[in-house]
């Protein structure tokens, strides 16, 4: 589930460039509970068209948060084994609860605790290295920007090297270079508070920008490689955002969207062979207090795909 923050440029701009043009305002009616279900509702009916189309096998959740819009337990039910990874203790430990309060006859859930891309400790390394040196909060930063964009991720794969014939990545794909880049964003503001570069600079921005598209350009390729032969990839984000302000107690507002993607369709990641089942798309209302902010407006999409061996290379 995409983060938030306190402050917008941090959250999405620094590490994602482009932005649309800025539109006529926009306005919508403050939603009530249900709209604001749409999201996990939608998410969880076509998670499940996914396991019903997948061959039986195993299957994985990769960066599952807490399950909120995952139906595991109908994946425990049709699959031999599920994996569920997330870099969060915490979010796994309240997975793990649900599950024993369940006590499903089947139990085929298995907890990893992992970062997805590998990369975490690796540039935490270079990045306390870099503070070492007597350099200036620009170097500095440029210097973080050119590690992350020589780093080389380390895909989380399961120990045995297992297949899957269902993959879920739900609203993963941005979250890839967001947990990385706040790290390193981390420790520069603590060693330079106050960090305007992290806004300013154009050189560490276009490396970072450069840094998140290569890094989800890697990951679809790493989903081919985890797939059984005829698995179904489940693919979801955020591709879109905009922050809402309520007008009053009725209505909301925004000046305009940015795009948290690489381009304006999930589908541009995809490979030539690999096998568009369904696609879907809906927005998402998140109600969530930033600054003055009442909260986001998700453009969500999603496809289900099937690798195809016979085309990849």
């Amino acid at each position: 589930m995409p983060r938030l923050s306190s402050t917008v440029p941090v959250d999405l701009l620094v590490a994602n460039r482009s932005r649309e043009k800025p539109s006529p305002r926009f306005h919508w009616p403050i939603p009530t509970k249900a709209v604001g279900d749409t999201h996990n509702l939608s998410t969880a009916r076509l998670v499940a068209e996914a396991a019903q189309a997948a061959e039986p096998g195993r299957a994985t959740v990769l960066g599952c948060g807490t399950c909120t819009e995952i139906p595991i337990r109908l994946l425990n039910q049709k699959f031999t084994r599920v994996d569920l990874v997330d870099i969060d203790a915490r979010s796994l430990d309240i997975v793990k609860s649900q599950c024993l309060r369940w006590a499903d006859p089947q139990d085929s859930y298995v907890f990893h605790r992992a970062d997805l891309t590998g990369l975490i400790a690796q540039i935490r390394l270079r990045a306390q290295e870099l503070a070492s040196e007597e350099l200036e909060p620009v170097h500095y930063l440029r210097a973080l920007g050119e590690s992350l964009e020589s780093a080389s991720p380390q895909f989380w794969t399961p120990s045995d090297g297992a297949k899957y014939s269902l993959i879920v990545c739900a609203t993963v794909l941005t979250q890839l270079q967001a947990s990385v880049r706040e790290m390193v964003e981390s420790v520069f503001l603590n060693r330079f508070p106050g960090g305007s570069a992290l806004f300013s600079d154009a050189v560490w921005r276009q490396r970072i920008w450069s840094f998140a598209r290569n890094l989800e350009d890697a990951f679809i390729g790493h989903l081919d490689s985890l797939t059984a032969p005829g698995g179904i990839v489940f693919l979801s984000d955020t591709v879109h955002v905009s922050w809402l302000t309520a007008v009053d107690d009725r209505t909301l507002t925004s000046e305009g969207s940015w795009i948290a993607t690489r381009t304006s369709s999930i589908a541009d990641y995809l490979r030539p062979w690999h096998e568009v089942l369904k696609a879907d798309q809906w927005d998402w209302f998140r109600e969530a207090k930033e600054g003055p902010y009442w909260g986001r407006l998700y453009g969500v999409q999603v496809i289900l795909y099937r690798p195809s061996r016979e085309w990849a290379p």
